[in-house]
């Protein structure tokens, strides 16, 4: 009676461990795509900054916050929106 105990504890336990091991595998590769996708939007804002700003295009790219807030979580469609609302003078500032 109680080996059968025992057994069940040590299998409840490996099967806890399994679950949390692929949990973690999954979080982990979501976590790397979102951190990479969130450095090339960051350096993408600066490069389009500095390449706007070389041009003089007549408008301006404002880094601040909120515009590195948006190229963080938004990746390259963020940079996209940040550089549209700068072309239509749309100003990106803290409330």
């Amino acid at each position: 009676m109680a080996l059968d105990f025992i057994t069940l504890n040590g299998l409840a336990i490996l099967v806890v461990a399994i679950a949390a091991f692929i949990a973690v595998y999954y979080f982990l590769k979501v976590a790397k795509y979102l951190i990479v996708n969130s450095i090339v939007g960051l350096i993408l804002l600066f490069i389009s900054n500095i390449v706007i700003g070389m041009l003089n295009m007549g408008f301006s790219v404002d880094i601040n916050w909120v515009s590195i807030l948006i190229c963080a979580v938004g990746g390259i469609p963020g940079v996209i929106i940040v550089i549209l609302l700068g072309l239509l003078n749309v100003p990106l500032v803290p409330l």
